[in-house]
């Protein structure tokens, strides 16, 4: 398998905590850290290369800049177009500072980013890389162990009615279907 080296890791997410720390509270920090989280269990049983996978999971949400956002789908749809257009500019600014990673490496990182929340799009025709990317990034939007919710509890029922008919139907690969039941089955309770 392959590997992403830990000092690479320390480097990138010291990057992006920068953009985290302005992004929505209680949410943007530890929300990434649990889709790193499913991302490397993902990887682990999936495949993939995870120096396209944790640098694109890492950066997936830092284009928010919005510290008082709250769930409203009829806004919400804008603000995820923007967030992943600026998300892709910002990991390309990154990626390049850091200096570890190639041309290609970069253009798949940031089209990753810049695509990751378009559902229809994932739906149709992800790449391996893509389809690790959302399912982590959905696991970790439901995994209330490592990310205290943040909306009340009417916004909650709507946001998971929602994600079990939009998300939930988008996973693919047997590991992620495999977590997200588990992490549905407790996020109910």
């Amino acid at each position: 398998m392959l590997k992403f080296e830990r000092y690479l890791e320390k480097k990138l997410k010291a990057e992006v905590l920068v953009y985290l720390k302005d992004g929505r509270p209680g949410w943007d920090i530890p929300h990434t850290l649990a889709c790193v989280y499913w991302a490397k269990k993902l990887l682990k049983s999936e495949g993939g290369n995870p120096r396209i996978v944790i640098p694109a999971i890492y950066m997936h949400d830092m284009g928010y800049p919005f510290k008082q956002m709250r769930f409203n789908p009829k806004k919400n749809v804008n603000l995820k177009i923007y967030h992943m257009k600026r998300g892709a500019l910002l990991s390309k600014k990154i990626l390049k500072k850091l200096g570890e990673f190639s041309k290609n490496e970069i253009k798949e990182i940031s089209a990753i980013i810049g695509r990751h929340d378009d559902i229809d799009g994932i739906k149709e025709h992800a790449t391996k890389h893509e389809q690790l990317v959302f399912e982590a990034d959905s696991l970790g939007q439901i995994d209330t162990k490592r990310v205290k919710p943040t909306f009340s509890k009417e916004e909650r029922k709507e946001f998971i009615k929602r994600f079990q008919w939009n998300r939930a139907t988008t996973f693919k690969t047997k590991t992620g279907k495999k977590f997200l039941k588990e992490l549905l089955a407790k996020v109910k309770n």
